[in-house]
C-alpha cells in the first residue's frame, strides 16, 4: 500500500506555568524541570505523544471509523507506530540567552494521603518549575508515514485528539500545565527536505481538515 508523508506542525502556548520532570533531586529541590544542554526547558515528546494518545483513544470510542490508534501511535515495546513525536522547544530561543535562571521558579507543596486525604507529616517537598509560562512559546513535530486510502480519516483522528488538550505536562490539577489557547496546527503532506528548495511539502488547508473532522464526528454518540 502505497505512503503518505504527513507533518503536523505544533504551536504551543501555556497560561502559566507548567512541570516535565527532569528527575528526583536531593536537598532543597525534590523535582526538578526538564531542561535541554544549554538550561532550557522544553516539552518532553513522549510525554505529548502519550497525551495525544489518550484523547485518541477516547475518540475511538466515540468514532469506529479512527480505527488506526495502533497503527499511528503503536503498542509499545518496540512497536513504536508510524508517527514521531518531537520534543517541544522554546520559539525564538535566542531571545532568552542568559535568562535560563529565570525561566524556573521553585513551588512547594505537601505529599497527601489518600486514605486520610490529609497532609502527611514530614512530606513538604519543593518542585522546580517554569518561572515564564504565560510568555514562553513552544514548537514541536509530528512527522511520518500514513496510508494513502486512509490518511484523511486518520489525519482528522490526529489533528481532533491535538485539539481536545488543555493542559500539559505534570501536576496538571494543581493548576500546572494549562494552555492559554487549543494548540495550534499546520499540517504538510509530502516529503521533507532539508531546506525550503529540496522540500516537497504541500501545506493542506485548515478548512478541508475541518471537513474531514465533521465527516467523521458529525452525528455520532458515545458508545460503551
Amino acid at each position: 500500500m502505497k505512503k503518505v508523508e504527513i507533518e503536523i506542525q505544533l504551536l504551543i502556548k501555556f497560561y502559566d506555568s507548567f512541570f516535565f520532570g527532569g528527575g528526583t533531586g536531593r536537598g532543597a529541590i525534590q523535582s526538578y524541570l526538564l531542561k535541554d544542554i544549554n538550561g532550557f526547558p522544553y516539552i518532553s515528546g513522549a510525554a505529548l505523544k502519550g497525551c495525544i494518545a489518550e484523547y485518541a483513544a477516547a475518540l475511538s470510542k466515540l468514532v469506529p471509523e479512527f480505527n488506526n490508534h495502533e497503527k499511528i501511535f503503536g503498542t509499545g515495546g518496540i512497536q513504536q507506530g508510524s508517527m514521531f513525536f518531537e520534543n517541544g522547544t522554546l520559539v525564538d530561543e535566542a531571545d532568552y540567552d542568559g535568562l535560563q535562571d529565570s525561566l524556573a521558579q521553585v513551588r512547594t507543596g505537601v505529599s497527601i494521603s489518600r486514605y486520610t486525604r490529609a497532609k502527611k507529616e514530614g512530606q513538604l517537598y519543593a518542585s522546580e518549575t517554569s518561572g515564564m509560562g504565560g510568555k514562553m512559546v513552544f514548537q514541536s513535530s509530528i512527522y511520518g508515514f500514513m496510508d494513502e486510502d486512509t490518511y484523511q480519516r486518520d489525519l482528522a483522528h490526529l489533528i481532533a485528539a491535538v485539539r481536545l488538550i488543555y493542559s500539559l505536562g505534570g501536576k496538571c490539577s494543581s493548576g500546572l500545565g494549562w494552555l492559554q489557547e487549543p494548540i495550534i496546527c499546520c499540517v504538510k503532506k509530502g516529503a521533507r527536505g532539508y531546506d525550503a528548495a529540496a522540500s516537497q511539502q504541500e501545506l493542506i488547508d485548515t478548512e478541508e481538515i475541518n471537513q474531514w473532522i465533521r465527516k467523521q464526528i458529525g452525528g455520532k454518540k458515545c458508545i460503551g
